[in-house]
């Protein structure tokens, strides 16, 4: 780039030095060609030169001269020229004329020409030129030096940040984070970041070895009973009653054991886009009347609902639409007294279709809203409490997949009210896609 600037300036300088001497010369050409006149003596009065400009006047029609000399050096045979400048080249020298005519006042026409030589006033212009070439090449010297220096601080802090994150990915340190102090703002964001991807990692290295733990956890106690009843039924069992109550306790631990492997396989199969969703109209009342249905078979007198089911459709999944119900309703008789009724509704509000199920059991603490989603947590912390700690996490997954979320309005001691949104669409507009 600075050899292309100095070339720049080399060309530029010599076209100004041309258009000044040719501005000049014209303008000094006329102005001495109008203070010409003619003495009693019948000679021509004229400045015949002036700083580096050469004035001649000539005889029009023979090229004699009249007045003035030539600079030494310029060729004395140019022909009278029009209203265009000559340049005329003699060996190293330069020479730019410029002729006019001019009536004197004894009526006889005459031309008066301007000569200035290149190099005259080429020398002015040379000193502006090294100047300009010495401030280009101090200027690129001063922009490659702060380019060096940039790039070398720039280069460290990127090899601060390789080495961290090597070292992260080594001893698997989840809270270490990348720190920058400079000014460099894409570096400042690019640190911001990487701290967001590391607080993201750990959030889910966290929750991975939650997940483990708590797996392992629920997975272990029913296992241990199945464990349990089956060396007693071996060592003990006398009687046919014996090994009948034994295999009750195991297939009722074998059913939690597939429970939770099934919410779990429906959980990943969602997270990992392996299931598919079918399109499917749904009349959420229909839905809701059967699972409702279904529970309150199973549950005999011991579930009080109260439904209020206003026309809802929507497009989906319905059998994911059912587990997501069915999950609500498990949720509410799970934190519901004994006797207490349970509130179901279905509806339209603000372009999405909704089920509500509201329940007047102990509510939910506020610390413990935020966490209601997260797979395998419980408000009850004690392990014994009933439930997995999967329904609310899968229904929340099973509304976003369909475009839709879980709000949940809680008033500790006096019950919850669940709300599954679903967005109102066709059959021919399809699902959003997530």
């Amino acid at each position: 780039m600075a050899v292309t600037m100095l070339v720049f300036v080399h060309i530029l300088a010599n076209v100004a030095v041309s258009y000044d001497i040719r501005q000049n010369l014209e303008h000094k050409l006329y102005k001495n060609s109008k203070s010409m006149y003619v003495d009693e003596e019948d000679q021509i009065a004229f400045v015949w030169q002036e700083e580096e400009i050469y004035f001649l006047v000539l005889n029009c029609s023979t090229g004699e001269v009249l007045a003035g000399e030539y600079p030494k050096g310029c060729p004395t045979d140019i022909s009278i020229g029009g209203r265009e400048f000559q340049e005329v080249t003699q060996g190293w020298e330069t020479f730019f004329i410029r002729d006019i005519r001019k009536r004197l006042d004894n009526n006889r026409t005459v031309c008066v020409r301007g000569i200035v030589r290149k190099s005259d006033i080429y020398s002015r212009y040379r000193t502006l030129e090294y100047l300009a070439c010495l401030s280009i090449l101090l200027v690129s010297g001063a922009a490659i030096l702060s380019g060096i220096v940039f790039a070398r601080r720039i280069s460290n802090s990127l090899k601060g940040m390789c080495r961290l994150a090597g070292k992260i990915g080594m001893d698997t340190n989840m809270s270490k984070r990348m720190e920058y102090h400079g000014r460099i703002y894409e570096l400042m964001v690019l640190t911001q970041a990487n701290n967001r991807m590391l607080d993201r990692l750990e959030e889910m290295f966290c929750q991975q070895e939650q997940f483990t733990s708590d797996v392992a956890h629920e997975l272990r106690t029913p296992v241990a009973v199945i464990t349990a009843e089956c060396q007693y039924a071996r060592a003990k069992s006398e009687s046919m009653e014996d090994y009948q109550e034994a295999f009750e306790v195991i297939d009722r631990h074998s059913g939690k054991i597939n429970m939770i492997i099934s919410r779990l396989l429906e959980l990943s199969r969602l997270d990992s886009h392996r299931r598919q969703i079918q399109r499917e109209e749904i009349d959420l009342p229909e839905i809701v009347q059967s699972v409702c249905e279904d529970m309150q078979q199973k549950a005999n007198d011991t579930l009080s609902l109260r439904l209020e089911l206003a026309e809802a459709r929507t497009v989906g999944d319905i059998g994911l639409i059912m587990i997501g119900v069915q999950n609500l309703l498990t949720n509410a008789l799970k934190y519901s007294p004994a006797g207490s009724v349970i509130e179901v509704a279905t509806g339209t509000t603000q372009e999405m279709v909704f089920v509500s199920v509201r329940d007047y059991g102990e509510g939910i603490r506020e610390e413990d809203m935020e966490h209601i989603f997260k797979r395998f947590y419980k408000a009850d912390k004690s392990r014994n409490s009933e439930g997995f700690g999967l329904g609310l996490p899968l229904t929340m997954k099973i509304a976003q997949k369909h475009g839709g979320t879980v709000t949940v309005d809680s008033v500790p001691g006096e019950g919850s009210t669940f709300m599954l949104l679903l967005p109102v669409c066709a059959l021919e507009q399809g699902l959003p896609v997530f």
